[in-house]
């Protein structure tokens, strides 16, 4: 009986050691993969986009993913559990072996497993911030402000603010008269791309060309914990950092954002967005894309927040456009042709409108259309180069078509361009400190900028003030609009922290906030 009690003890040892081995080893491999995919990235980034592959790259990416983080690291260690096994046969028949491992070695191989698992669960929490999502819930544990503090409801009309936004001037604009309102989201375009001294050529030349004499906000920073489309568009259309509704696992729609039959009905219900506020003033909100909108839960987040229409691949599909790559969808140079028709089709109507547009060809992995000419040596180069020109003549039929003298445009990245070792302009933007986030605006009567430094929650204020709509105090979410200095606001405002304390406040969790944002 104890003999057989020894054996047992042996045989759950022996497998824990390799289980652990196996755990670590997987861990290592999806920490790896993560990096070289996609960089650095936060847990809910991880938690609303991973899980999701439908529309998010292509079989390919998932393919990657698998025999990265599973095959190559299972494989790995059942080639030591062989190797193992065979030098233990190899030893019993030399006589070489003892009938029992000794003490030391048996310390040794716990050692070894844990090492190798603490290694995989340090490396994966490190690449997706295990520490600082530990240390936002910490911060508000503590009582320490969160953005929950400064978050309003955006109360808006035209008499809060007299005929339009501070900062523009009211020609031409009655005081019941709105701006239409069109916002263009550029795919990982940051100004930086337009740096020929950096790059093989200027990328944004052709929209540089096409917006000249248009406002710029000089510094429009990704916020702190941003990085993706969804975080790049909840941001600008709702003034607050995108969340999850709750701790890890917690909240099984999220986790499965985007994956086939797991599509989410409602997105962040219960807060206030442009598209709520733009509804409730009387405008027709249509958003248009080339990818799938169920990925991440797009279509999702605009039919809940005061979208009429949702325009995305299965639509281009179905219509029997074939300009489509399969791992993304309908190109740039398809849709923003379809978006020109679209404007027409809005602005001849009488009802004021607010068109969304997402581009999606500088998207990696890259992607080279036949209609594009690749002339450098990096294709996302010319692919970037080619989008820009589609954009620009967008741009240049809006002037022709007299859109621009009743329309306010912004044009703007979702996010800064990822950084990841396998992705394009590593070397390039790797370690630089000066990147800001492609924009253009313009408005029918002029636009004054009051101040030149904001991130991308003090987007949303801005955008309802360009669509001519006045705001109580120029907020809305957590953000002041960038048409409206220090001295314009009252107290009690992001304005009023120091940069260092805002840094600590837009990461801290605020999850009884965001609960109450989800809850259906």
């Amino acid at each position: 009986m104890a003999s057989r009690r020894s054996r047992f003890l042996r045989g759950a040892a022996v497998t824990g050691f390799w289980l652990l081995i196996l755990i670590g080893a997987v861990l290592l491999g999806a920490a790896l993969w993560v990096q070289r995919t996609f960089g650095a990235i936060s847990v809910d980034q991880m938690l609303m986009n991973l899980p999701g592959g439908e529309g998010a790259g292509g079989d390919g990416l998932i393919v990657d993913a698998v025999v990265s983080i599973l095959l190559i690291p299972a494989g790995v260690v059942l080639l030591l559990v062989l190797l193992t096994v065979r030098s233990r046969c190899a030893l019993r028949r030399s006589g070489g072996l003892q009938a029992r491992p000794s003490r030391v070695l048996r310390t040794l191989s716990a050692v070894v497993a844990v090492a190798v698992m603490v290694s995989g669960v340090v490396a994966f929490g490190s690449t997706v911030g295990i520490g600082a999502y530990v240390q936002s819930y910490a911060r508000e544990a503590a009582g320490a402000a969160t953005v929950a503090d400064y978050y309003v409801v955006p109360r808006h009309g035209v008499s809060a603010n007299g005929g339009g936004g501070q900062g523009m001037s009211v020609g031409g604009v009655g005081e019941n008269e709105h701006r239409n309102l069109i916002v263009v989201y550029l795919e990982s375009v940051e100004e930086t791309l337009g740096d020929d001294s950096i790059f093989e050529k200027n990328m944004l030349a052709p929209l540089q060309q096409a917006t000249s004499g248009w406002e710029s906000i000089p510094s429009l920073r990704q916020y702190e914990g941003g990085g993706w489309t969804m975080a790049g568009i909840v941001s600008t259309q709702c003034g607050i950092p995108l969340r999850s509704g709750g701790a890890l696992g917690e909240n099984a729609d999220l986790n499965l954002l985007g994956s086939e039959g797991n599509e989410v009905a409602s997105y962040l219900p219960n807060a206030s967005c442009l598209g709520d506020v733009l509804a409730g003033e009387g405008y027709h909100n249509v958003f248009m894309g080339g990818a799938n909108a169920d990925f991440a839960g797009k279509g999702a987040f605009f039919r809940s927040h005061g979208y009429d229409e949702v325009h995305d691949l299965t639509e281009w599909q179905a219509a029997g456009e074939t300009e489509i790559r399969e791992d993304w969808g309908l190109s740039d140079q398809r849709l923003f042709a379809l978006a020109k028709d679209e404007v027409m089709r809005l602005h001849a109507q009488a009802q004021p409108f607010n068109l969304t547009l997402l581009s999606l060809d500088t998207h990696e992995p890259t992607h080279l259309y036949d209609s594009c000419e690749q002339d450098t040596e990096a294709p996302l180069a010319s692919i970037t180069f080619c989008s820009m020109q589609q954009v620009a003549g967008f741009v240049d039929a809006l002037d022709q078509a007299g859109v621009l003298e009743d329309t306010s445009v912004v044009l703007m990245g979702d996010h800064l361009k990822l950084l990841a070792p396998e992705a394009s302009f590593w070397n390039e933007l790797n370690g630089r400190t000066d990147r800001t986030i492609f924009n253009r605006i313009w408005s029918p009567d002029g636009v004054e900028l009051a101040r030149d430094d904001i991130d991308q929650l003090s987007m949303f204020p801005t955008l309802i003030e360009l669509a001519g709509i006045g705001l109580e105090h120029h907020r809305a979410g957590v953000g002041v609009s960038a048409l409206a200095d220090e001295t314009q606001v009252p107290p009690g405002t992001i304005l009023d922290l120091t940069a260092e304390e805002y840094r600590a406040v837009v990461p801290a969790r605020a999850a009884g906030f965001y609960r109450e944002l989800w809850d259906r």
